[in-house]
């Protein structure tokens, strides 16, 4: 007969609730890690140092250092995109209104946390995190068809014009948030909407 081990609460904190919080205190050690460090130099070692927990509890939550990297890079995109939904509930205006709508709330998100928006813009330096980003081109240039162009979403080039604005902002972004950009926010986010719109206007002629 298999015997099924009772796992107690401690204090009153379920063993469910603790590995989430012992999740989170590791994914907040990431980004400490890197914004003092850099990705490359992030480690296990340097992570669970500065959560003050055991590489036993590091593996009980991510496989290797790729994956708490390329987790906290996800945090940081389920960000934007909860940023960018909340700019656009209950919008019905022009296209150009969504678009600056949206570009304001994916710099607003970004840069908010200085340790996520150099992680963000040390990604395409790491494969798993480059790899992670690609993939999240697919997901936002759907969005941006589906939310805020007023384009046919089965038409080719109108999709293909998003993708350029996503990629191309993502590249522009980084290099902003790296200071390489001589731009304000507001100034930054009117350049990168009016390009936007244009491109569109372009993929959906």
């Amino acid at each position: 007969m298999q015997v099924t081990e009772l796992v107690r609460p401690y204090r009153g904190v379920s063993a469910e609730d603790r590995r989430a919080r012992r999740r989170e205190q590791l994914l907040e050690a990431c980004l400490d890690a890197v914004a003092a460090s850099g990705v490359a130099d992030t480690t296990a070692e340097a992570i669970c140092g500065r959560a003050g927990l055991s590489k036993r509890y590091f593996y009980e939550s991510f496989a290797d250092r790729e994956a708490v990297l390329v987790a906290a890079l996800d945090r940081l995109f389920e960000a934007v995109r909860t940023a960018i939904n909340t700019a656009l509930a209950g919008t019905t205006g022009r296209a150009a209104d969504r678009i600056e709508r949206t570009v304001s709330a994916l710099v607003a998100a970004i840069s908010a946390d200085p340790r996520a928006a150099r992680l963000y813009v040390e990604a395409p330096r790491h494969r798993a995190l480059e790899q992670r980003r690609a993939l999240a081109f697919d997901e936002f240039t759907q969005l941006l068809v589906e939310r805020v162009l007023d384009v046919d979403p089965h038409d080719a080039r109108a999709r293909t014009a998003a993708l350029l604005v996503v990629a191309g902002t993502t590249e522009v972004l980084g290099r902003w948030l790296a200071g390489d950009v001589p731009l304000g926010e507001a100034e930054f986010v009117q350049t990168i909407a009016g390009i936007g719109l244009a491109l569109t206007a372009v993929g959906s002629g």
